[in-house]
């Protein structure tokens, strides 16, 4: 028979796990998407710096979805709405990439 405690500490390391995966996921786009931007100043637009759209669409909706979840977590400890916890929750979330 399982132990009901082993099947919860199981699924906080879970949790845990996929928090630390999605911050470093969104520490990764937020980096790339950076040296791009950098790269672009000087030469024009950010898609003669080699930006792909797919690839900018598909980071976007990414980080979009980290971002809500984030979010949402946040929630349980902060009563704000979310349009004004949106800026803490992205600042917990590098927080969080940085530690992983």
């Amino acid at each position: 028979m399982r132990d009901c405690r082993d099947t919860g500490m199981q699924r906080l390391l879970m949790a845990e796990t996929l928090g630390l995966a999605m911050a470093r996921r969104a520490a990764e786009i937020l980096d790339r998407h950076r040296d791009v931007l950098k790269r672009a100043a000087p030469e024009g637009t950010p898609a003669e710096a080699g930006l792909d759209a797919a690839q900018f669409a598909a980071d976007d909706a990414i980080f979009t979805a980290v971002l809500d979840a984030a979010n949402e977590c946040l929630a349980r400890f902060d009563a704000r709405p979310a349009d004004e916890r949106w800026c803490d929750a992205l600042l917990s979330l590098l927080d969080l990439a940085q530690s992983a």
